[in-house]
């Protein structure tokens, strides 16, 4: 018996450590708010065009929740390496306190009046997660977004589709399932404002909303 109960708190202990995947309504509303670059310090170097990177293996900086005093840090690399990965590619990356918020075209990710990745979407997907791979101690949210044709419902199914396909390749790429989570909004939230039956590509897009987790 002095031998079994050691085990047992032992096992109770790391179960109790473990953070928990996100549930099915996990998201984050999309926020727009752009913050200066990191320091040059925590830059990466300038990455070559486009298509010269292919996937990588790369070695994860840690899984877990990070320490208070050490976010900050962790998500400046982060955006630092982010930002070089997709330089050129049209992607916006911003930086909402120690959250990132990649805005993307759904145009450069699908094709045309589909819920299919191009080629191209498949590649900046990839390259996506290249880096998120290695900053495992991150939870990632893909939030869909229509413009104002078609009818509500076709919208909300839409970009509930579309932020799937996008998570679904992010773990075809290598991204724990469990730090994934999809959510659609049809045409809800508008980047730019316009009347029904408006055709505005900047509308339809996916925004990426990448959150540290941190030890309380």
């Amino acid at each position: 018996m002095s031998r079994v109960l050691p085990i047992v708190v032992g096992a109770l202990l790391a179960a109790a450590c473990t953070p928990a995947p996100p549930g099915p309504g996990y998201y984050y509303p999309p926020l727009h708010a752009e913050r200066t670059p990191p320091p040059t310090s925590y830059r990466a170097a300038p990455s070559s065009h486009l298509a010269a990177a292919p996937p990588k293996t790369v070695k994860p900086l840690g899984a877990g929740l990070l320490a208070a005093n050490v976010v900050d840090g962790y998500m400046d690399n982060e955006e630092s390496e982010m930002r070089a990965a997709l330089r050129g590619s049209g992607i916006i990356v911003a930086r909402t306190g120690n959250d990132l918020v990649l805005n993307i075209r759904s145009d450069s990710l699908f094709e045309p009046e589909s819920l299919s990745l191009s080629a191209h979407g498949g590649e900046l997907v990839t390259r996506l997660a290249n880096v998120v791979r290695k900053f495992d101690s991150t939870l990632l949210v893909a939030n869909g977004f229509t413009d104002t044709t078609g009818s509500h419902a076709q919208n909300l199914s839409v970009s509930q589709k579309r932020a799937e396909t996008v998570v679904k390749q992010l773990a075809e790429d290598g991204v724990e399932q469990k730090r994934l989570a999809a959510k659609g909004f049809g045409d809800e939230i508008l980047k730019i404002p316009t009347g029904p039956n408006v055709s505005e590509a900047r509308n339809r897009r996916i925004e990426i909303r990448i959150t540290p987790l941190v030890k309380t």
